[in-house]
């Protein structure tokens, strides 16, 4: 019998052992699929706090598997490692007070972990390096628009109050817009704007905002709402930063090269340099007034949008202010900035990363 006993004792801690650590990646895609249609379906509403606490504990377990398989294969589960980190922290991020709540419920009796430190905020170049990183999953993941916006927003997060920051909430931005794009594509509605402005939205998915642009103004003929005009500044706004994404991607190189050439003493090739950046600055003015112009039209966009709903839209009124940062007006964007967050709770997740995007730019100026 004791023999028989210490039998059994050995299979049942084996099989306990199999549970916890026979666990394949395939379970944690499995967990983190069931806690994305939880996500994706709050993103525009409010979630029932069990159903969105249990998809941070799915989230929860599938980084746990994982953690356990990268010790064997850490390269084979980074891309979904990647994902769940983005997931999970974005759940974790917008917890309302009834979800944590309810997470703190199901671990009462677990040992309160002592804090750690925060983190320092890396160096820049640490963060270009991971902002080049998610321009990399967002070339992996193509059609999740949803995934996307989420790992856009853990790298703002993380280095929030930089330049890489700001342009990561901005591709977070059109992320969401792509895939609010598809959920309203899933949507009927007849009325001639309503079917400019969906397709319009499925040209934004495509990201092609200049055809887009034209959707929405067509559908601001047939009918001008606050919906159209918010496509209109969006759609503005979106080519004046593709515009200036190409301006910095032809002019920082050669910036770069003249701070390097001052540091080393080089004054001759600073100078050479400093001649070259003159020139460049002149061949790119068109550009810069294309993006200026973009700006300004998206400012009327969201200025008529504004008026339309009687002084109480959020996309509005924060791009309006967002709009006084991107033309260096600081002096006016900072009480703009304050007056958005003190007057809009956010409702989904669209809400909350313009909000989020608000605290940045004051995070930037200093408060």
């Amino acid at each position: 019998m004791p023999h028989l006993l210490k039998t059994l004792l050995g299979l049942v801690l084996f099989l306990g052992f199999s549970q916890a650590w026979g666990a394949s990646i395939d379970d944690a895609r499995k967990l983190k699929a069931d806690a994305d249609e939880t996500l994706r379906k709050a993103s525009g509403m409010s979630a029932d706090p069990k159903l969105y606490a249990d998809a941070v504990r799915k989230l929860e377990k599938a980084s746990d598997i994982l953690d356990e398989l990268a010790k064997t294969d850490p390269k084979g589960v980074e891309p979904m490692q990647e994902e769940i980190s983005s997931a999970l922290f974005w759940a974790k991020r917008f917890a309302n007070v009834q979800v944590a709540d309810e997470l703190n419920h199901t671990k009462k009796d677990t040992p309160a972990t002592p804090a750690k430190p925060p983190e320092p905020v890396p160096a820049g170049d640490q963060a270009e390096k991971e902002f080049h990183k998610a321009e990399e999953f967002e070339a992996s993941h193509k059609g999740d628009d949803h995934g996307i916006a989420l790992r856009w927003f853990q790298v703002a997060d993380k280095y929030s109050g930089t330049d890489w920051s700001l342009r990561a909430l901005q591709r977070a931005q059109e992320a969401q817009a792509r895939f609010r794009a598809s959920q309203q594509s899933e949507k009927k509605d007849d009325t001639p704007d309503a079917k400019l402005i969906a397709e319009g939205d499925a040209l934004i998915q495509q990201k092609n905002p200049e055809e887009a642009l034209k959707k929405f103004l067509e559908a601001k003929k047939s009918a001008d709402t606050v919906l159209a005009e918010r496509r209109i500044g969006n759609a503005h706004l979106t080519i004046g930063y593709k515009g200036r994404d190409e301006y910095a991607k032809q002019y920082l190189p050669l910036q770069t090269r003249y701070q390097e050439a001052l540091k080393r003493g080089a004054r001759a090739e600073a100078d050479a340099l400093k001649r070259q950046a003159i020139d460049l600055v002149n061949r790119l003015k068109p550009l810069e007034d294309g993006i200026l112009k973009s700006y300004a039209d998206a400012q009327a966009a969201f200025q008529r949008g504004l008026d339309l709903a009687k002084n109480k839209d959020l996309d509005s009124e924060a791009h309006l202010a967002i709009l006084q940062f991107e033309k260096k007006n600081r002096t006016a964007a900072r009480p703009m900035l304050n007056a958005v967050l003190d007057k809009y709770p956010p409702a989904n997740d669209e809400d909350r990363t313009i909000i989020e995007y608000c605290k940045s730019l004051l995070r930037l100026m200093g408060g």
